[in-house]
């Protein structure tokens, strides 16, 4: 993190301590795995499962749903909902034409590829040193064990940054709305490019949202549409929220801390997101993405330590030697495999990663620096 030039040895003791981290990361994911086919993955093999077969319009139906389960898993006790809108559905439907345990390895590989194309992306654009920072990240290694679909969020995010910066930004707009997989995590996204005025981008978000909700919507019918509304606001299913104390946003805090006041929440919600305006105010798209995904994994109801693997491509950039020291610092900590570990503490401990992530949004909106009054901003 150092801004020096980094000598080989040094790189090559970096590079070798980083490797031996990543196969830690892959042992300690072997234990995982059984776990996440029934688990994690079992969901999302039932949501392909009902696209497949065409019931379009029981997707979310939770009787549907644990019926399928139960043919793969049939000692299961609880539902785990299978939460994705319809379109995911639809594009992950192929998966069920393979058997349970193949589409597991698969799911497993796929987001493997995801994630090392990232780290391979990383390591051309920045050097060695960004290699080593994606070694280093446990949570992007850990939801992969898990059966989590991580990598896929963090390829759209990258997609759509890098179709900016070569000035295609209605369709980097376009790209991101693929992340309305999993709508409540774009919340701030939405904001910051608001903030930023990125308009095009904009335009091109809107575009694709619009286009995906009327898939999703002409494929669900009246029916589907109700089954999702159900499913989303119903509060006694356990399974869409476990262990509050390891979420990464303003519920992990209230609960690692015994909070319990929506007064609290609102406060703290208002104040994310004047930080994430702050931090994303005519700023480039660096700095949008930084305070929008920052900002949205803190104040949404539903962000686990994976989610934050979306934020692997802002952390990589606040690292870099031109950013202030108090940016690099709290985007290395995210970074570095002590404070994201924590979270498998048991309270107050496991607050440590929602605080560190307000950290690093409130450091980059205190150090964000607006364009100069003859610089135009992206429009």
């Amino acid at each position: 993190m150092a801004q020096h030039k980094t000598s080989t040895g040094e790189r090559a003791s970096l590079l070798i301590a980083s490797a031996v981290l990543a196969i830690l990361w892959i042992s300690a994911g072997s234990f995982a795995t059984e776990g996440a086919r029934r688990h994690d993955f079992l969901n999302i093999y039932t949501g392909a499962t009902l696209a497949l077969d065409g019931q379009w319009n029981r997707l979310h139906d939770l009787e549907a749903q644990l019926a399928v389960e139960r043919q793969n898993v049939p000692n299961l006790r609880e539902l785990v909902p299978f939460v994705r809108p319809h379109f995911y559905a639809l594009l992950i439907a192929p998966l069920a034409l393979l058997s349970f345990n193949t589409a597991f390895w698969s799911w497993i590989a796929l987001q493997t590829a995801l994630y090392c194309g990232f780290g391979a992306w990383a390591a051309k654009r920045f050097g060695l040193d960004a290699l080593i920072y994606w070694l280093l990240f446990a949570p992007g290694a850990l939801g992969i064990s898990h059966g989590q679909d991580a990598p896929v969020m963090l390829a759209v995010i990258l997609a759509g940054f890098v179709l900016a910066e070569h000035g295609r930004l209605h369709l980097a707009g376009v790209v991101w709305s693929l992340a309305l997989m999993k709508f409540h995590l774009c919340l701030g996204l939405i904001l910051a490019l608001a903030a930023s005025r990125q308009w095009k981008v904009i335009a091109g978000f809107s575009a694709g949202g619009a286009g995906l909700t009327l898939v999703s919507v002409a494929l669900a019918g009246r029916e589907g549409v109700a089954h999702y509304v159900s499913m989303l606001t119903n509060k006694n299913l356990e399974r869409l929220s476990p262990g509050p104390q390891q979420m990464t946003n303003i519920q992990g805090i209230m609960a690692n801390f015994g909070v319990d006041s929506a007064w609290f929440a609102l406060a703290a919600g208002l104040i994310a997101g004047a930080l994430i305006v702050r931090c994303a105010w005519n700023a480039p798209i660096p700095g949008a993405l930084t305070g929008g995904l920052a900002g949205g994994l803190f104040i949404v109801p539903h962000a686990y330590l994976y989610d934050t693997t979306m934020l692997l491509l802002p952390l990589i950039l606040g690292v870099q030697p031109r950013q202030p020291k108090p940016v690099r610092l709290a985007a290395f900590a995210l970074i570095t495999p002590i404070v994201p570990l924590l979270a498998l503490f048991d309270p107050p401990v496991s607050a440590a990663p929602a605080v560190a992530l307000l950290v690093f949004l409130a450091v980059s909106a205190y150090c964000a620096r607006p364009p100069a009054p003859t610089q135009a901003t992206t429009a």
